[in-house]
């Protein structure tokens, strides 16, 4: 036999001590075989599946099993039964509406990326930029080929005897000059100036 605790019966709160345990079970066994099939009507039809539903039955049952000894027969059983039944489905909505919403990314349907033409400069060919280079004047060619060729601001200069900002200055021009005059050219090719 079960001794009660000070916190109630031996498995916590609200649940009966040994005696009452002894007692009130059959009471409790027997309103269960009596409103089982209403329980169970009410839970499918509000969970919408037989798992779910059989779970939320389930829980009804427990929670009104740690609260019997309070009911004692104070109004309609049926009722009773049927509010803990309801009460626990809300929970368990306003549960779900609190958890975020997770779904795997296989399952998404994504419109498809609408295919976008190539950019001009995949347009450019290498005989289009040695023309351009050969626009170039002496000094910014020199600068350009130099640093195309991997040399460092500091060795340009000491090469050519100009300062290192000097050598920053030709390099931004001559890029400059080469993509004003690749995009001319990409102009003409297309039919319209840029």
């Amino acid at each position: 036999m079960y001794g009660a605790s000070a916190l109630g019966g031996p498995l916590g709160p609200g649940w009966p001590s040994g005696r009452e345990r002894s007692e009130e079970p059959p009471a409790f066994a027997s309103a269960v075989r009596e409103h089982d099939a209403l329980l169970r009507g009410l839970a499918r039809r509000l969970c919408g599946n037989q798992a779910d539903a059989d779970d939320l039955v389930h829980d009804t049952y427990e929670r009104a099993l740690r609260a019997w000894g309070r009911y004692m027969d104070q109004g309609n059983l049926r009722s009773w039964l049927a509010a803990i039944l309801h009460n626990i489905f809300i929970d368990r909505c306003r549960k779900h509406k609190r958890t975020p919403r997770s779904e795997r990314i296989e399952q998404l349907e994504l419109a498809a990326v609408e295919p976008t033409p190539p950019p001009q400069w995949a347009q450019v060919s290498s005989d289009s930029v040695n023309e351009a280079l050969a626009t170039l004047g002496p000094e910014f060619r020199r600068v350009y080929d130099l640093h195309a060729a991997g040399r460092s601001y500091e060795e340009i200069a000491t090469e050519l005897g100009i300062p290192r900002a000097t050598v920053g200055t030709r390099l931004v021009r001559a890029r400059r000059r080469l993509k004003e005059t690749l995009l001319r050219e990409l102009g003409k090719q297309g039919g319209a100036e840029p």
